[in-house]
């Protein structure tokens, strides 16, 4: 009986593994075969796949111009595909070794170490007139043809970002798009900077590629040759037309590169359009850093003496400078010797001179009168909130031309009211210490602001997005900033205090005014509470002083004993100001 029960259980269980097996294999070949397992894995396309052999020309995503339509982190070449597998003895090699200057030896040997298909490995880039006599010849599995392959170099590396595979974002964003076929999980996206927050537009629905397909030993199909597919929509892909400029953004990047700047950056605005030129954080990501190295451009950063221009247009405001007070600044905002022994000083050489006591002094009376004055002047000058171009395109709510961007802070969120209250904090909060953090983005549109007169734009990094044949899909307007503003009388004291900070021979930035166009700016020291080792080190400024044109802002977040901000902002105003002429 025992036996007979024993039987029956194996019995039953190899029937239910059978049927386990049989439901399996249905799923495989009936059920699931476009959406298998919880990978939603296309398994006729997997298959298909598996037996063809590609060249991709292009992968369907959209690029890149800068302002005069250069093309940005892209590259197109002309290129020689050969397909190893129909290279045969028919081919005429001598007169295709003719055409690409090189010998017939050597042209059959990088054949025959090819194992798939492959861009010929040639010493010098084909022309276009060679290209064009190679297709003349039609030798199947041999084509000439512009090849676009993404920039691996280092250029506008945080502003523009990455691409790469992320299955999941595109199960979660493009949902659409995958049942409808247009993209697959392999399909690439962006993953930072410009590459991430147009993704939408430019995420690519279809590649422009050579395939063949092959039998299980690797050989082409009988009767089926090499076919050119590509996008079935002449007007895609569409392509960004950003405000950058190549050259503009070179001169910046050298510049960083030249004095050393290992971490911070540089921001460069058109101050009559309010467009971003070039932007630049070090250190650089790559593959394997993409997620470590943030922008510090658009990141909090601790502002130090360039936020005085902040107390400083309190001040102005609150008629504080026309009372000819002196201040102690040889006393640092600890009631101790300062390093600097700069004697009794009036607000305006205080700001020349960067006096810290000054300040601290000052934010202590104006806090009597208005305890919030720092924060209401900050927003006026636009540096607690995020800057970059924001609004609504099409069915994105919030979209942005900038990754994200972080807005300012005066005090930390997280600490008391009272924490603030006390004459120490006060002064700590008018020099850019304590809590106080901004972005590089914020203080150059502050910049722009000033040196515009007052008024106050969304900066923009695109001007619009395109069809492959030029037209318009979407035109970025300006967007003017509706914050409480400045007088105009305290904006020209601004611009007066600035300017002496360069033109006085007693000016922290006093270096610049040898340059042949006049400068307006400030520079800031702050330290760095984390890191005792290194300080931030700001200049900010823009030139010419009497017709601005550029805002600049030159960040050095691991300042130690040489000044670099100066010199950096020197090189790069000086080319620019020769490129623009």
């Amino acid at each position: 009986m025992l036996s007979k029960k024993r039987t029956m259980v194996v019995a039953l269980f190899f029937l239910f593994l059978i049927l386990f097996l049989t439901y399996r294999l249905a799923d495989i070949q009936l059920i699931s075969t476009t959406s298998f397992s919880k990978n939603k894995v296309n398994l006729i396309q997997e298959s298909v796949d598996q037996r063809t052999h590609r060249f991709t020309i292009n992968d369907g995503r959209g690029y890149f111009l800068d302002r005069n339509g250069e093309l940005l982190s892209t590259d197109v070449t002309a290129q020689v595909i050969v397909f190893p597998n129909l290279y045969s003895s028919k081919w005429p090699i001598d007169s295709i070794a003719g055409i690409l200057d090189i010998p017939t030896s050597n042209f059959t040997k990088k054949i025959s170490d090819l194992k798939k298909p492959s861009a010929l490995s040639l010493s010098e880039e084909i022309s276009i007139e060679q290209m064009n006599e190679i297709n003349k010849l039609e030798v199947p599995g041999l084509y000439a043809q512009l090849v676009t392959k993404r920039n691996p170099t280092p250029f506008a590396n945080h502003i523009i970002g990455a691409v790469g595979q992320d299955p999941d974002l595109i199960k979660r964003k493009y949902e659409d798009k995958l049942k409808k076929g247009t993209v697959t999980i392999s399909t690439k996206t962006g993953k930072n900077g410009m590459q991430y927050t147009f993704d939408p537009f430019l995420i690519s629905e279809g590649e422009t590629e050579y395939i063949y397909h092959v039998d299980r030993q690797g050989h082409p199909l009988f009767g089926l040759d090499v076919k050119f597919r590509s996008q079935s929509n002449p007007l895609y892909p569409l392509h960004v037309k950003t405000t950058l400029d190549k050259k503009m953004q070179e001169t910046v990047e050298k510049a960083l590169d030249i004095h050393g700047v290992e971490e911070g950056g540089a921001v460069l605005l058109d101050i009559e359009t309010n467009e971003l030129l070039a932007m630049s954080s070090r250190p650089l990501f790559s593959s394997k850093t993409i997620y470590k190295h943030v922008d510090h451009m658009t990141s909090q950063q601790i502002p130090g003496s360039v936020f005085k221009i902040v107390t400083a247009a309190a001040a102005i405001e609150e008629n504080k400078l026309q009372n000819g007070k002196m201040y102690d600044c040889n006393l640092n905002i600890y009631g101790k010797r300062d390093e600097r022994q700069l004697g009794l000083l009036n607000i305006e050489d205080s700001f020349t001179q960067s006096c810290n006591r000054t300040f601290g002094d000052l934010a202590n009376e104006l806090q009597k009168t208005d305890s919030d004055y720092m924060k209401k002047y900050a927003e006026k000058l636009g540096l607690l909130t995020q800057n970059g171009w924001q609004g609504e395109v099409y069915h994105l709510e919030a979209f942005s031309h900038f990754y994200k961007e972080e807005a300012g802070q005066i005090y930390n969120s997280k600490k008391k009211v009272s924490d603030y209250e006390n004459t120490l904090a006060v002064s700590q909060t008018a020099i850019g210490q304590l809590d106080v953090k901004i972005t590089p983005l914020a203080v150059a549109n502050m910049m722009a602001t000033i040196a515009r007169g007052g008024v106050s734009y969304e900066v923009k990094a695109a001007k619009s997005v395109n069809f492959a044949n030029g037209t318009e899909l979407i035109k970025f307007e300006e967007h003017k900033k509706e914050d409480e503003k400045l007088s105009p009388y305290t904006i020209m004291r601004l611009q007066s205090l600035l300017l002496n900070v360069v033109k006085n021979e007693k000016g922290t930035a006093h270096a610049l005014q040898a340059l042949p166009f006049q400068v307006a700016g400030k520079s800031g020291t702050a330290q760095k509470g984390d890191d005792k080792r290194y300080n931030n080190k700001w200049f900010a400024g823009y030139f010419p002083a009497g017709q601005p044109r550029f805002a600049l802002v030159i960040v050095d977040l691991k300042h130690d004993t040489i000044n670099r901000t100066i010199p950096v902002f020197r090189d790069i105003a000086t080319e620019i100001m020769e490129k623009s002429n």
